[in-house]
């Protein structure tokens, strides 16, 4: 089965890492043949490219303006029209607005796997509206619930993303990072974005000054202008907390998974819901324990065998979840056993790829949804 995602490609978040994990892993798909149709050069291009997945370069768009439009949809036809995939799969209003009834009208079925459950702006909602799709793929039984509003009537699968685990050497990686044995680390990895809840975290950790052995790591790179003043506030927050000897902000890294394997617990306090979060299930298949907060997808990916869920924008609560994790190795290792018996199940790779490939054939031999077609 041949797979095209038609993608903006500009960013790099839990979007770009499933297409990166399906490309990766696409000789062990049941079949599945990923390729890609990106707007944008970049990370996501160059790293579907480095795992073997074919990119058709569709040049910049931005829909302001009308012509770099046209010529993408031409190239988008061309696309359609010489490689023939069986289902063409948008991941955003953005680029279902733009290129839905582009795909349509060139008689493959078009696919949108919702990775949120609020529409994205008027103008995309109602663009995205006018293109029908042939199915509705979520990427938790939460997404699902919160778009059922939007596109009634089409079919509609809940399909939680396929993850690779890559289980670094703890004891080389601690090396690495210099660690002294007995340290334990808290680790977040994630866009600096204010919904993932990093001044929670940093609040938490002030909370902790009198707790010794512990360090935290921020990792993750600022992709916009909002970002960059948002990690600026943070690193001038925990100078003025007295942290700036424990916490580390380690900027973009291509090597999370050997920080996961040094750390010791993952704490994302999110103060906005997340509709799945690879992260927290990358991080559980590293053996993490997660403090978190109870929004969104959360409790369908961690529960208290592998986690605690916290009240939102609750820095003590979140400071208490970690001095217990700190102060108790026991239970941290085995809420540690747990995380990665919860991240087989939810991620998966093999079960998830037949959830996707069985997704995928049931629109094959369904006639398009009826709907206008610019």
């Amino acid at each position: 089965m041949r797979v095209l995602h038609v993608h903006s490609g500009n960013l790099f978040g839990g979007v770009e890492r499933i297409l990166e994990t399906l490309a990766e892993a696409s000789d062990a798909c049941a079949g599945m043949e990923t390729s890609a149709a990106l707007c944008s050069d970049g990370r996501l291009g160059d790293q579907l490219t480095a795992a073997g997945a074919t990119v058709h370069r569709l040049g910049s768009v931005r829909a302001s303006r009308p012509w770099q439009v046209a010529l993408a949809r031409r190239a988008l036809t061309r696309t359609l029209t010489a490689n023939r995939p069986d289902v063409a799969v948008v991941h955003s209003d953005w680029s279902h607005a733009l290129f839905g009834n582009t795909i349509r009208s060139a008689g493959v079925p078009l696919v949108r796997w919702m990775h949120a459950a609020d529409p994205g702006p008027a103008w995309q909602a109602w663009g995205a509206e006018r293109a029908v799709p042939a199915l509705v793929i979520c990427n938790s039984r939460y997404t699902c619930r919160g778009s059922q509003g939007r596109f009634a009537g089409t079919p509609r699968a809940v399909c939680y993303a396929p993850v690779v685990f890559r289980r670094a050497d703890r004891d080389e990686a601690r090396a690495a990072a210099d660690l002294a044995p007995s340290t334990v680390v808290i680790l977040l990895a994630a866009r600096f974005e204010a919904c993932k809840g990093h001044l929670v975290l940093l609040k938490a950790l002030a909370l902790l000054r009198d707790v010794g052995g512990w360090e935290a790591w921020i990792v993750g790179g600022p992709q916009r202008d909002e970002e960059r003043r948002r990690l600026g506030d943070l690193v001038r927050g925990a100078a003025a907390a007295g942290l700036s000897e424990r916490v580390r902000f380690l900027g973009e890294r291509g090597d999370v998974q050997s920080l996961m394997a040094a750390a010791d617990i993952y704490c994302q306090p999110n103060e906005g819901p997340e509709s799945y979060g690879m992260s927290f299930v990358e991080a559980m298949g590293a053996g993490l324990p997660v403090v978190s907060t109870d929004l969104g997808a959360l409790p369908e990916v961690v529960d208290e065998t592998c986690g605690v869920l916290v009240r939102p924008g609750d820095a003590q609560a979140i400071s208490g979840a970690l001095r217990q994790l700190i102060e108790d190795p026991v239970g941290r290792r085995e809420l540690s056993r747990g995380a990665q018996a919860r991240a087989a199940a939810l991620g998966d790779p093999d079960a998830r790829f037949r959830d996707l490939t069985d997704a995928f054939r049931s629109v094959l031999d369904e006639p398009l949804p009826r709907g206008s077609v610019a």
